[in-house]
């Protein structure tokens, strides 16, 4: 073998490398992708069960249940308790748009996002939520909600406890 098949075998060999190589940073890229949207997702997830166990908070729980019956009576601290939540929920949700504006919140995550806040617009204490922060929101999330205010029809209020009991007694007559 020659000294110019030596230098064709090892350009050859070199080249292979290369190529390996590429193959296995375009992997890694994707697994860190793959790891970035899992940490993204788990956020979310803590967030979201943050502010669920947030509203247990006796003083919090009152002026939400309160505020879901459209309630005229709430206290200013029930009032401000309740606004402070709305805002914190308005705001989680606009780092979940902004998420999804750049890809790193999937279609799925971002549809119950959707739904949540479509869920919340329907009450009338939430719509009033909305009003009172949507100016401290980016322009695009601003416009969003705003749409989706428009397109979602107001209930007049919200009673859980008896949605619970209808549920549990419709329940309770399928027990054999």
């Amino acid at each position: 073998m020659s000294l110019s098949d030596l230098a064709a075998l090892g350009s050859f060999i070199s080249g292979l490398a290369v190529v390996v190589t590429l193959i296995f940073l375009l992997l890694q890229i994707r697994q860190t992708e793959r790891n970035q949207q899992s940490v993204m997702q788990q956020g979310r997830a803590a967030r979201t069960v943050d502010f669920i166990l947030r509203s247990i908070d006796p003083v919090l729980c009152d002026a939400i249940v309160r505020a879901n019956k459209s309630d005229l009576t709430l206290t200013p601290t029930q009032i401000s308790a309740f606004n402070a939540y709305a805002v914190a929920m308005y705001w989680s949700i606009e780092d979940s748009f902004l998420q999804h504006q750049k890809g790193l919140l999937d279609a799925a995550s971002w549809t119950t996002e959707v739904a949540t806040l479509k869920s919340f617009l329907l009450l009338p204490a939430w719509r009033v939520g909305w009003e009172m922060c949507r100016n401290q929101s980016s322009g695009e999330y601003r416009q969003y909600v705003d749409s989706l205010l428009r397109s979602v029809k107001p209930m007049k209020s919200f009673d859980e406890s008896s949605v619970w009991r209808q549920l549990m007694e419709k329940q309770l007559a399928e027990v054999t």
